[in-house]
């Protein structure tokens, strides 16, 4: 007998049945408060600290708007907003020329090699930019292995100037702008640019004036994207902070916090004026994108297909170029470092060594306290985002609530949020002393970090998990409520075995960028309590370059190394339930 699938009207299943709108109900309202207490009001703490700087410590005096317009008396201040400007402007040019550009090698033309510019940008997506950027100053440092071993002092001059940190900027950036523009390029429309070359126009014209102004939507959404994690990047400044003072908003705001006597109102202040550039950046592109006319596909589109090219060696030695620059460089350069006594000393067989690895793994090292804690924190953080993450987007996909816009909303400025500030917020929130009263103080334990570690994954989770729940029918849960089974029931046993691989994808995900968060460590572990990209980090700034870099690729290496044995078990799992050999 065929199967009908029930309607499901205003929240509510016919017959009767009103079993999904008191369950969603619930779920709702739990979420919201999740989302509340950890995204939402550290978010709002650092917005009221700009005008109330003492609410949260007893003083309730609104200040005006004084503080803000400090900004223009204080020269470290403007100096800050003016770098984060620049750079992140400088970047999000260039960095979303470079990512249009190769994104349209990429999908024009057929040549080996053409796939590894995908990996190469999910993996510099995926990479920390302190990691990158330690990279790049032990290339291009005075004393480093450009200066000192290839004899070319100008890359120093080169890489630590605006314009240096700009194109690195733009080398670690650029994957937003490439895979925005990569997903535009799925489908072609030629009938257009075949009207354009019958009326006389050639080659060139119409790129210049058919196919690249109907990709609008997409360089603006990759500009969009390249100018908001620039400008809240916190690794780039603190990566250069014993080699070239470049002072921007996220670095300042952490001295603020760092100093003493600590100035939370200053942090607050420069922390308000970060947000609202973020803000206006993401309206403008949602303004320009609504305004604009740019709906081109028909019928006869037809998926893009790469030409092949007359000289498909030239597009393989561009690739080769680019991966050496953007890739090689960087993460060569901290390889080759890691197993060198003396950098000036080359990389030849007397100085190369194995003593950083085995001092950095011996009983006692701070990277082994540090391994262990960060793992513990990361798995926490998974575990519990992918939780609230699956309830979050089973709300905004197939429940029946009045709190979807809310919580959508919620997840998703959180993306547009750099870590500095939600690290801000977060010791506003929880360093109060009506808390500390009841015990529930966190500020200066571990349980902090996992909080604020849940806080920044739990977005990345409810958008992976937003596709694979887009394909899953809402008859099967209607079915399944039918039959009696409540809200729990249906998630553990309809949601939870068709989502598993999407689950388990947002889960190491979750883990992984939690690994390598430095923002949100570096203000909010407590002393004496190492973490990863603390340890890392501050080896490298008192100058213990070996150790710095044989702790990345110890890390970096476990990292990937449990992410993989972890799918791979969850596949050989998989294999077996389903019958198949292992």
């Amino acid at each position: 007998m065929a199967s009908v699938p029930l309607p499901v009207r205003s929240g509510r299943i016919r017959l009767g049945l009103r079993l999904r709108p008191d369950a969603d109900g619930v779920l709702a309202w739990l979420v919201t408060v999740a989302l509340f207490v950890l995204i939402a009001a550290p978010l709002g703490a650092v917005v009221v600290q700009a005008f109330v700087p003492g609410l949260f410590y007893g003083d309730r005096t609104f200040q005006g708007f004084g503080y803000l317009l400090e900004l223009f008396e204080r020269r470290l201040w403007r100096v800050s907003l003016y770098n984060s400007l620049t750079l992140a402007g400088g970047t999000a040019i260039f960095g979303t020329a470079l990512g249009c550009a190769l994104a349209l090698l990429r999908h024009g033309y057929r040549f080996p090699l053409a796939r590894t510019l995908d990996t190469a940008a999910w993996a510099l997506l995926i990479m920390p930019s302190f990691i990158v950027a330690q990279g790049w100053v032990l290339f291009a440092a005075r004393g480093g292995i450009a200066p000192e071993l290839l004899g070319a002092a100008w890359v120093s001059d080169l890489v630590f100037s605006p314009t240096g940190l700009i194109l690195v900027m733009s080398l670690k950036t650029y994957p937003f702008a490439y895979l925005t523009m990569s997903a535009a390029l799925r489908w072609n429309v030629a009938d257009l640019g075949h009207a354009a070359r019958l009326c006389g126009a050639g080659a060139v014209r119409v790129f210049f004036t058919v196919r690249l102004p109907l990709l609008v939507p997409a360089i603006l959404a990759g500009m969009v994207l390249v100018f908001v994690d620039t400008i809240g990047d916190f690794g780039l400044p603190a990566a250069l902070a014993t080699t070239y003072r470049f002072p921007t908003l996220p670095y300042t705001i952490y001295t603020a916090i760092n100093q003493a006597p600590i100035r939370f109102d200053l942090a607050g202040v420069l922390s308000f004026y970060l947000i609202s550039i973020l803000a206006v950046a993401v309206a403008l592109h949602v303004w320009i994108v609504r305004t604009g006319f740019y709906e081109f596909l028909t019928a006869r589109a037809r998926p893009s297909e790469p030409a092949v090219p007359r000289h498909a060696w030239l597009c393989t030695a561009v690739t080769v170029v680019f991966l050496l620059i953007a890739i090689g460089l960087p993460l060569g350069t901290s390889v080759a470092v890691s197993f060198m006594d003396r950098i000036g000393a080359g990389f030849v067989w007397d100085n190369l060594t194995l003593a950083h690895y085995a001092a950095t793994l011996s009983p006692g090292s701070r990277l082994r306290e540090s391994l262990a804690n960060s793992f513990t924190i990361a798995a926490l953080a998974g575990l519990a985002s992918i939780v609230l993450g699956l309830a979050a987007a089973y709300l905004l996909t197939l429940g029946q609530t009045r709190l979807r816009t809310l919580i959508d909303v919620t997840c998703t400025t959180t993306l547009a949020v750099p870590g500095v500030i939600l690290g801000v917020g977060t010791i506003f929130v929880w360093n109060q002393r009506w808390l500390d009263d009841l015990g529930l103080s966190l500020y200066g334990h571990p349980a902090i970090l996992v909080l604020a570690a849940i806080a920044g994954a739990v977005p990345i989770a409810v958008r992976v998990l937003l596709g694979a729940l887009a394909q899953v029918p809402p008859s099967f849960l209607a079915a399944a409520a039918l039959q009696g089974a409540g809200l729990p029931r249906r998630l553990l046993t309809i949601l939870l075995p068709l989502l598993a691989t999407a689950i388990l994808s947002a889960t190491l995900a979750a883990f992984g960028t939690s690994v390598f968060d430095l923002a949100i460590s570096s203000l909010l572990r407590p002393p004496g309590f190492e973490v990863i990209p603390v340890t890392i980090n501050r080896q490298f700034q008192q100058g213990e370059f070996g150790l710095s870099t044989a702790s990345t690729v110890i890390a970096a290496g476990l990292t990937i190394a449990a992410i993989v044995t972890v799918q791979v078990l969850f596949d050989r799992f998989v294999r077996i339930g389903a019958g198949r050999p292992a």
